[in-house]
């Protein structure tokens, strides 16, 4: 569509492709790439918004615009895109919301105040068309985000928020490892930490949802201003803030938003010990802990949370080290989702293929690697397992019987522990628990070093490759 350049021809115009032109009501600038010369003749010019009575915008210049890309000219519409907004914000420009809540376009779409946004972008179109400001319609192919529920187009929208500040609690977090009192492993996820905690943005805890904590701030009723609020820890403390403020006979409400998931998460290590009495026996047993195990998908949002506010609150590093797992995919190498119908339950795997051949595949993955969990693996690992319990069931039923000791007491007076007792054993049985002695060496390194992937194989090395495999 057309952006006509305000004081030039009829024919002086810019072209600007969008699949939204909807929000054209939201622009607050149009920009080009200050190197691309179609348009070095404009920056510092204005343009007149299609279809509002001649309203008029800046044309400047900025480095983000890719001239490749479309028409290479963007309109600027902060409330309404997010790679928008923040170039608002670096430029000074004002932010302008068209849209309501409830997907309807507000008062300052003027004439389409109201309509709903599909509907508004039909009409524009067939106006844009009636008034020669549009130039060509085709399909474009882009991904559009949509509600996991009910698979509506979401919309970007500016909104108030709470916001925490983020740089002095990463700053602690980034020098807890640093110093070594926090070892995240595998290593190279100590890069990714550092690089999100360094580049780290304010934190937004508010969420419009059903429960959760609220968020701790009570407005003033009638006050319309935006610090007219009090912040405390309970309604009776707010009430008596907000009266020494405004008068005994002050009302107040608390905001409906709830803390964000991850903000109420955050505070497991500690809060579940008793905390803020750290004088309960559980907090100065357990707190702080050793190893933390989880995903590697949730380092940012879970880990380095808890750990900013483990420190926050308490002053010391919520654990010593930080193990991280992969993610369980189907045999596909696809997320499981209930949308795609590839959801692996592991009561169903438990009862198919037993619950230690379904522990032993998950061991067997290499850490902070995804595991694509298969029917083969399965089946592999459930025919270890069974091995396992055939090979006891063999030594068992092949022992001398005496009357005074069960099998289980006869083996464990066999020891193996002293170089003169293997000297004692047939050749044979000397190289397997020698083999045997080699292995606990390497699976005790294994575990120290947090290699639970190595361990599983070493283990399953030896006891397929080596102990059940030789016939004398």
């Amino acid at each position: 569509m057309k952006y006509r350049v305000a004081g030039g021809s009829r024919d002086d115009f810019m072209t600007i492709a969008t699949t939204r032109p909807e929000t054209l009501f939201g622009d607050v600038a149009i920009a080009v790439n200050p190197e691309d010369e179609r348009y070095a003749k404009y920056v510092g010019k204005l343009a007149i918004v299609p279809l509002t009575f001649g309203r008029h915008v800046p044309i400047i210049a900025d480095r983000y615009v890719d001239p490749e890309f479309g028409t290479g000219v963007l309109k600027i519409s902060p409330g309404h895109d997010q790679n928008d907004y923040h170039i608002a914000r670096k430029l000074g420009l004002p932010i302008l919301n068209v849209m309501n809540k409830d997907g309807t376009l507000n008062d300052v779409a003027g004439l389409y105040s109201g309509m709903d946004r599909f509907e508004a972008r039909e009409k524009l179109w067939s106006d844009l068309v009636e008034t020669n400001l549009a130039v060509k319609k085709e399909p474009y192919t882009l991904r559009v985000p949509r509600s996991q529920r009910g698979g509506e187009v979401i919309e970007p929208l500016i909104s108030k928020q709470w916001f925490v500040t983020m740089e002095p609690l990463a700053e602690r977090a980034l020098h807890a490892v640093e110093k070594g009192q926090l070892t995240i492993l595998p290593e190279r996820f100590e890069k990714i930490y550092n690089n999100w905690l360094t580049n780290i943005k304010d934190w937004c805890i508010s969420r419009q949802l059903w429960w959760g904590h609220r968020i701790p701030v009570w407005y003033i009723v009638g006050k319309k201003c935006e610090e007219d609020y009090v912040v405390a820890r309970n309604a009776e403390e707010a009430l008596a803030k907000a009266q020494e403020k405004y008068g005994k006979s002050v009302e107040i409400y608390q905001d409906p938003d709830v803390l964000d998931t991850w903000f109420s998460s955050a505070l497991w290590p500690f809060s579940t010990l008793g905390w803020p009495d750290v004088s309960r026996e559980d907090f100065k047993h357990f707190y702080p802990a050793t190893v933390l195990e989880t995903g590697h998908d949730i380092l940012f949002f879970w880990v380095a949370r808890m750990v900013m506010m483990g420190i926050e609150f308490t002053g010391t590093v919520p654990f010593s080290y930080v193990y991280l797992h992969g993610l369980i995919r189907d045999s596909e190498g696809r997320k499981m989702s209930k949308s795609l119908g590839n959801v692996i339950d592991p009561l169903d795997t438990m009862n198919e293929y037993g619950t230690d051949a379904l522990r032993f595949t998950l061991c067997m993955g290499t850490a902070g690697q995804d595991i694509n969990l298969s029917t083969e693996r399965l089946t592999s690992n459930k025919a270890f397992t069974n091995k396992l319990w055939n090979a006891g069931k063999f030594l068992l039923q092949n022992l001398p019987e005496r009357s005074d000791a069960t099998a289980w007491d006869l083996l464990l007076a066999n020891k193996f522990d002293t170089e003169a007792a293997l000297q004692q054993l047939p050749l044979p049985e000397g190289w397997v628990v020698t083999g045997l002695h080699e292995l606990i060496d390497k699976v005790s390194i294994s575990y120290e070093k947090f290699y639970f992937g190595d361990a599983a194989r070493e283990i399953y090395d030896f006891f397929w490759s080596h102990f059940a495999d030789w016939v004398y």
